[in-house]
């Protein structure tokens, strides 16, 4: 009984790790320069978690919220020709379950 229970606990345990997908949760385009849009994106989140952070490196900026176990909430823009390119990356399975996120709502109101 133990050889089993031992191999089950494991599997549910890392079914978790298994889940989290590494493809954008939201695929978003807007004609607004890339900076502007990360600094807009920025603040509304700072507004939402203050532990919200910004970097940035040619053409690209990264906002970010770290979650408590491990689960951050990263929104990558990149500077695009002609539009800015934002991939929004939630690692809550069940975010999309009940609706848009706040940060996922104000990602979309910088637009």
């Amino acid at each position: 009984m133990r050889l089993f229970l031992l191999p089950s606990v494991l599997a549910v345990a890392l079914t978790g790790c298994g889940s989290t997908p590494n493809n954008p949760s939201v695929n978003l385009e807007t004609p607004k320069p890339a900076a502007d849009y990360a600094q807009c994106v920025f603040a509304k989140w700072q507004a939402i978690k203050p532990d919200a952070t910004l970097a940035e490196t040619k053409g690209h900026y990264k906002v970010m919220v770290s979650g408590k176990v491990a689960q951050d909430d990263i929104l990558e823009v990149f500077k695009g020709n002609p539009n800015t390119r934002v991939f929004l990356y939630q690692r809550a399975p069940l975010a999309s379950a009940f609706g848009r996120s706040a940060l996922e709502n104000a990602a979309r109101e910088c637009l």
